[in-house]
């Protein structure tokens, strides 16, 4: 990797690294790229500079540069990706709760074009999926991956009318759900009901998001009604929890402790 310019610079401008200082080194350094960073020299999705570069660069071992870059993934500010290096951070995606909106439309909102890959089309999945609620007629399953700076976050899985099945996959990769229930289909949405908890990837998911089956994910499960009242969507979201949060604003107090209602292992829905 060609080091960038602006840490040429800012480095060329500051004194070496003082070994007579309490601090030490690997702080040091640590706290030099946590300036570049807050200063937006090294902006969000950049690569930091190799270990050999920063070993040169600051004339430290291998050992005291890895110090410093794990202090800066604890705080937050840089994120290592296997085989890539290692990266600034970017600030968590998040999804306003009270606005009536899709998963991609979120995430444009934020300045966001996710790379998104279609991962099934089938127009009959949904008819022996045994994790569709009971009693909803929506046979179509789409399955989507999304990535940010390449890197997977999400796996949205979404079950439509058998109507939809005329989309097509071919269409089906351009168009997302709400723009194939309300564009395609002429179905205009009434209200959505949403819920959101925490389950443990399945072996599919894990493998589909490149992490550990025992990882903690946020899955969010949509169920979306046309004005008369009529289930046309039922969805789906995996989401790595470190890199999306939702967001719910409502006048006057929130009784979010009124709000919680338990799970009942009897009937918790066993995911493929």
């Amino acid at each position: 990797m060609i080091m960038p310019r602006s840490v040429k610079k800012a480095a060329s401008s500051q004194a070496m690294l003082d070994p007579l200082c309490e601090e030490p080194l690997y702080m040091q350094i640590a706290n030099r790229l946590a300036d570049e960073i807050s200063t937006a020299r090294l902006a969000p999705g950049m690569r930091i500079p190799s270990e050999a570069e920063l070993m040169s660069l600051y004339g430290v071992s291998r050992i005291t540069v890895r110090q410093a870059m794990a202090l800066l993934a604890r705080n937050g500010q840089v994120v290592a990706r296997r085989g890539k290096g290692t990266y600034v951070s970017r600030p968590p995606l998040h999804q306003d709760l009270g606005m009536f909106q899709g998963f991609q439309d979120a995430l444009r909102n934020q300045g966001v074009e996710p790379q998104t890959e279609l991962l099934e089309f089938s127009i009959s999945a949904g008819r022996t999926d045994p994790t569709l609620p009971e009693g909803l007629d929506l046979p179509v399953r789409m399955r989507r991956r999304y990535c940010v700076d390449g890197e997977p976050f999400a796996v949205v899985e979404a079950f439509l009318p058998a109507s939809a099945a005329a989309v097509g996959e071919k269409r089906a990769r351009e168009l997302m759900v709400y723009e194939i229930l309300q564009q395609f289909l002429g179905l205009r949405i009434g209200r959505a009901d949403v819920t959101i908890r925490c389950a443990q990837a399945t072996a599919k998911v894990a493998r589909e998001l490149s992490i550990n089956t025992a990882t903690n994910m946020l899955v969010m499960e949509r169920t979306s009604r046309t004005a008369p009242g009529v289930i046309c969507e039922f969805m789906r979201i995996y989401i790595i929890p470190e890199r999306y949060t939702f967001r719910l604003s409502l006048p006057g107090p929130l009784e979010i402790a009124n709000a919680i209602r338990p799970v009942e292992t009897t009937k918790r829905l066993k995911l493929h």
